[in-house]
């Protein structure tokens, strides 16, 4: 099933943790509307950069969540968040353009580990940016981005 035209239920169910727990990550039907949401919204993101984006993870239903160690809160849990990287630039690169951009978004996260940016669509968006100096979900976030 296509969420939009770049972007899959597939990609966005995929986890190699869900594989390895034997649990299919299937969404519920609120959740796929956000996944579908977010899909919107992803168009923009790539149309921006004018190139594919590589998602690294995206759907997680609430065990998955738990077994990668996401919060409680996680917006990836309720099909709103996804991370991913621009092929065509780097991660910070992509984040400070992604920012400047006026695409509106509730949280962008810059991973300054994996090169990664994390950015959730839920409905508040906040428009807050941040960078996570650690790979760990829960770490202390720093406000804004990197110079």
């Amino acid at each position: 099933m296509q969420l939009s035209r770049h972007f899959s239920l597939a990609e966005a169910t995929a986890s190699d943790t869900a594989r390895a727990m034997g649990n299919p990550n299937q969404p519920t039907l609120p959740h796929l509307a956000n996944l579908q949401s977010t899909a919107a919204q992803l168009e923009l993101v790539r149309a921006l950069f004018a190139a594919p984006i590589k998602v690294t993870s995206w759907y997680r239903n609430p065990a998955v969540n738990r077994e990668v160690g996401g919060v409680v809160t996680s917006h990836h849990a309720l099909g709103w968040a996804v991370d991913f990287r621009v092929q065509a630039v780097g991660g910070l690169a992509a984040a400070r353009r992604i920012a400047a951009s006026g695409i509106p978004f509730d949280q962008l996260i810059y991973y300054v580990p994996t090169d990664v940016v994390h950015l959730s669509f839920h409905p508040q968006r906040r428009g807050e940016v941040w960078t996570n100096p650690t790979t760990r979900a829960g770490a202390k976030l720093r406000k804004g981005l990197p110079t």
